[in-house]
């Protein structure tokens, strides 16, 4: 679906059936964090380097849901990315997070691709993905990385925040995530690959830095 961006794409594959992400599932949850960083460094809105997050230009009408995301990295310009994930994984509130995941799921309700659910506990909504849109990000992930032809750079970068959030196993088999993982190991050898190689060394130190914070703070 590329009319949709990687975050958007990324949180249809990794809510749950009542479109939430469990605060167990850390890594599910930075690699949503680094979807939307990421997401703004290819819309020119940030630029990222390995341990900061600075402001590069203003954030396009059409990742107006990022817009909590960006102005926070704006208030802080630059910003440790140890500080965004503090503030998004690993605080007390979880309220910038559920302002993240309430933003691009309205923004996929608008598209008729998820549908809002009211209630629970504390009364939060949530959106939950229709299985159609569900299919359609699976199905292109599949298309593209285990039929032959060219892969775009998006679809890349999904499929290993897919991966890396450990989501990749709920919906391709053993052999798929095998025949994935080698051809994107081709990949990266190229000279295209190159920049997507370099952003999966951002979200695989993102995930390595939450795991030093756990440690701390636990």
């Amino acid at each position: 679906m590329r009319d949709l961006s990687i975050t958007q794409e990324y949180l249809i594959c990794a809510v749950n059936e009542k479109g939430k992400i469990s605060g167990f599932s850390t890594e599910r949850l930075v690699c949503l964090v680094a979807a939307g960083l990421l997401d703004m460094e290819l819309a020119g809105a940030v630029r990222l380097t390995e341990k900061r997050v600075e402001i590069a230009g203003p954030l396009p009408e059409n990742r107006e849901y990022l817009k909590s995301l960006y102005l926070f990295v704006k208030k802080h310009n630059p910003v440790k990315t140890e500080k965004i994930l503090e503030e998004y994984t690993y605080s007390m509130s979880d309220k910038r997070l559920q302002m993240l995941l309430d933003d691009v799921g309205e923004s996929l309700a608008a598209q008729g691709l998820a549908r809002l659910q009211e209630g629970g506990f504390f009364g939060r909504k949530s959106y939950v993905p229709q299985r159609e849109a569900i299919r359609s990000v699976v199905d292109m992930v599949r298309a593209e990385l285990l039929e032959d032809g060219p892969v775009s750079q998006e679809v890349l970068i999904l499929a290993v925040l897919l991966d890396k959030g450990k989501i990749s196993k709920d919906y391709f088999s053993k052999f798929e995530r095998q025949e994935m993982a080698q051809r994107f190991r081709a990949i990266r050898k190229t000279r295209e690959g190159q920049m997507v190689d370099q952003m999966v060394e951002y979200i695989e130190n993102m995930i390595a830095t939450m795991t030093v914070l756990m440690t701390m703070f636990s």
